[in-house]
């Protein structure tokens, strides 16, 4: 999977150490240049960490949180979009999305921050690239596909999304990663007239 899947397992990382030595291996491999904060891209006390942007209810991020959030945040200027959702039993909202997923989308952070992905879905959006990624979801696997989203102005783009869960400190899945680029733009013809 090249980027994406170094992109994954950089957040997969259980160990700061270990990212660290993935996220400069994704500098000197794929020439990006992370947003570091303090020389550190594990630093726990980003403006985007700390103000979550959601209702007053909700549950205050802790470290674990602000650790992957920070690590999302080093990739704000790479090549494709990024993503972290969690917690699951939260209806998976969006926790960080980098500038180049809100670049994609036409999404501000502020929009972003607690919907669901699913919020890119629209008139173009096949059942089937749904139903596979809410299989991968709930079985807890990765998993690969092109589906038609929408951006905020409605415009479609057929997306390639990699979801990746995110083992917590005991193994549990606590969070979603996701990579994705724009392949294909919209046509004159619905994709759906090719079934």
């Amino acid at each position: 999977m090249g980027l994406r899947g170094d992109i994954l397992d950089y957040l997969a990382c259980r160990d700061d150490e270990a990212a660290r030595d993935r996220l400069d291996g994704l500098v000197a491999r794929y020439e990006l240049e992370p947003e570091l904060r303090d020389d550190d891209a594990d630093t726990a006390g980003s403006d985007a960490s700390r103000d979550p942007a959601s209702g007053a209810d909700d549950p205050p991020l802790g470290d674990a949180d602000r650790r992957r959030i920070d690590r999302v945040r080093a990739l704000d200027t790479a090549p494709v979009g990024v993503t972290l959702c969690g917690p699951a039993y939260r209806d998976t909202p969006i926790l960080y999305a980098n500038r180049t997923f809100r670049a994609l989308t036409g999404y501000s952070l502020e929009a972003l921050r607690g919907e669901n992905p699913r919020l890119l879905q629209g008139p173009r959006t096949e059942p089937e690239s749904v139903a596979a990624l809410r299989e991968a979801v709930s079985i807890w696997e990765p998993v690969t596909v092109e589906v038609w989203n929408h951006r905020r102005d409605g415009t479609p783009f057929l997306n390639r999304v990699s979801l990746r869960p995110l083992p917590g400190a005991d193994g549990t899945i606590t969070h979603w990663a996701a990579v994705q680029e724009a392949v294909a733009e919209p046509t004159d013809r619905d994709p759906r007239d090719e079934r």
